[in-house]
């Protein structure tokens, strides 16, 4: 079994790639010439130059491979236009070259997100069939991604994973949070619910993996092409509940900083403006306020568990432990 996975050198990427491994699949990681491997440090794979931009790069790397695991893609961009460029039309580059390509494809798996269905409008947790409402262009730009590349569901079969907040060794953006407690502080945002939470699923990056391969060999008759899964942990967490976990598996007693939706608005607002004039792009701005802003960012796993047999191994405890041990083990804290 030869798979390739684009975005390999991120952190999802690697995590994936090293799963792949155990599974006996012999792994092509698509790269850019500029990609730095730090990640993949110790793990099998063969590295194939290309980009989601070069289309003939694209159908030489999916030529001979029998899974596609796209997960390259743009978290934070300085426009719209960015998202859409490397989310959307970069998805379909590579849905085309695999029909023009690789028609006979044993499956290809689409890494999408939450935000490409936006937050769930209450307490309940979005389910696959719920409206989609994007919130950011992030979001936007992903649901198109997933649009252009369902125009190829009848050439070969196709499975989209929308995975939440996802955390572990490696990652960089919630260690943020980590890092911010490590020094004694928990920022704390208020919702605009009822009892003034912010409610969030997340997911353990190995979890996640494991679940990406389970939509990726899954049968036709078991799985027809086109399928949508929410791949999350099982528990919700409030925003609180989250800061306050990873300070209970460090052992930290932090000081509680009540910030305010202004300072948030006038950060973004603020970095927004100097992202611009310094052509960088930060990973608050008012794109992304959109996203901080909503309350709901849940999710079920119903239908994976049904349909792929998915069974999350951590809980958001047992979880952090695993990302702060390894953080500790890299010196990153």
């Amino acid at each position: 079994m030869r798979a390739l996975v684009t975005g390999a050198s991120g952190f999802i990427g690697s995590t994936l790639i090293e799963e792949l491994g155990t599974l006996g699949f012999d792994v092509h990681a698509l790269m850019r010439k500029t990609s730095i491997a730090d990640n993949l440090d110790g793990l099998k794979y063969q590295r194939v130059e290309g980009d989601l931009s070069d289309f003939e790069s694209l159908k030489r790397a999916v030529k001979e491979v029998d899974y596609v695991f796209h997960l390259a893609g743009a978290t934070f961009a300085k426009d719209r236009a960015a998202y859409f460029k490397h989310n959307a039309e970069g998805t379909r580059r590579l849905a085309e070259a695999v029909a023009e390509a690789r028609p006979g494809l044993t499956r290809f798996v689409y890494v999408s997100s939450l935000a490409a269905a936006g937050p769930a409008r209450s307490s309940e947790p979005r389910i696959e069939s719920d409206e989609n409402h994007p919130v950011s262009a992030y979001g936007e730009s992903k649901l198109q991604g997933e649009k252009d590349l369902l125009k190829f569901k009848s050439i070969y079969p196709i499975s989209i994973v929308r995975p939440p907040m996802v955390y572990g060794p490696k990652d960089k953006a919630t260690f943020l949070f980590i890092q911010t407690i490590a020094r004694n502080l928990m920022p704390l945002f208020r919702g605009s619910t009822p009892d003034g939470h912010k409610y969030y699923s997340a997911i353990h990056v190995k979890d996640l993996c494991r679940g990406i391969v389970q939509a990726g060999v899954a049968s036709l008759d078991k799985v027809p092409s086109g399928e949508v899964f929410y791949l999350t942990g099982d528990h919700v967490t409030t925003y609180e509940g989250l800061m306050t976990t990873i300070a209970e598996q460090m052992n930290r007693d932090p000081l509680k900083i009540k910030i305010p939706k202004f300072a948030l608005t006038v950060g973004a607002i603020t970095l927004t403006g100097v992202g611009r004039i310094l052509n960088k792009t930060f990973s608050l701005n008012m794109d992304k306020l959109n996203e901080v802003l909503a309350d709901y960012w849940i999710c079920s796993n119903q239908k994976a568990k049904n349909v792929l047999g998915f069974t999350p191994e951590y809980d958001l405890a047992s979880g952090m432990a695993n990302a702060i041990e390894w953080y500790k083990r890299q010196k990153w804290i």
